[in-house]
């Protein structure tokens, strides 16, 4: 009788298994959500115009923010030492550059505004509120928009609600990489005022941007 070698499979092992899926569903989900963006920028459009090279771009940018977002979730799956996950945030924070570029840069407000009001529950609620308002800005200046080209038709509210769908779905992804660590470390004083102020700074450009 042959006796049958059944390989023992280690912690390490069973932990990179388990994130490998988070790791791939962070890329192919940026991928995707790049297609539709894309889409949706092309239904905005008063005259749509499509380039390989524009398109690509834009599914590259969303695909290397899916896949850094889920870098973030692992690190909070996985780690408690702050600066295995600082280092995981930032590279986090810096896979949402990619949004921002070009036309994209209006919407930075809405996801950086967006995310700190959906995850820092910690916070005061009046700075969750301006945090909000940021958020609302772009949201509404598109919105505004696509009345003033397409008027109250359908497709100016079918843009208008894939935008919602879009951004409240990247508002969402970013939640791994803003929401604060769990170690009861704060910023002092100084530090939220300093934030505060660059918060209205981005605020304010925004809205000179948008009336410009």
């Amino acid at each position: 009788m042959t006796d049958l070698a059944i390989p023992m499979t280690t912690a390490a092992e069973r932990v990179r298994w388990r994130t490998v899926p988070i790791l791939a569903a962070g890329l192919f989900g940026g991928f995707a959500l790049g297609v539709i963006a894309r889409a949706w920028m092309r239904l905005i459009a008063e005259d749509p115009e499509f380039t390989w090279s524009g398109t690509i771009f834009i599914v590259v940018g969303f695909s290397i923010f899916g896949f850094t977002q889920s870098i973030a979730a692992v690190a909070r799956r996985r780690t408690r030492r702050r600066w295995t996950l600082t280092v995981a945030r930032a590279i986090g924070a810096i896979g949402l550059l990619p949004l921002f570029v070009g036309a994209g840069a209006i919407m930075l407000p809405t996801v950086v505004g967006g995310g700190l009001a959906l995850t820092r529950v910690e916070w005061r609620r009046f700075v969750r509120v301006i945090c909000v308002v940021a958020a609302a800005g772009p949201v509404v200046f598109v919105a505004t928009e696509l009345v003033g080209s397409f008027g109250y038709s359908l497709r100016a509210a079918a843009g208008f609600l894939a935008m919602l769908a879009l951004y409240g779905t990247i508002v969402t992804a970013t939640r791994y990489t803003i929401a604060a660590q769990t170690d009861g470390w704060r910023l002092g004083r100084k530090a939220r005022t300093a934030f505060l102020v660059v918060l209205g700074l981005v605020v304010v450009y925004a809205t000179v941007g948008m009336i410009g």
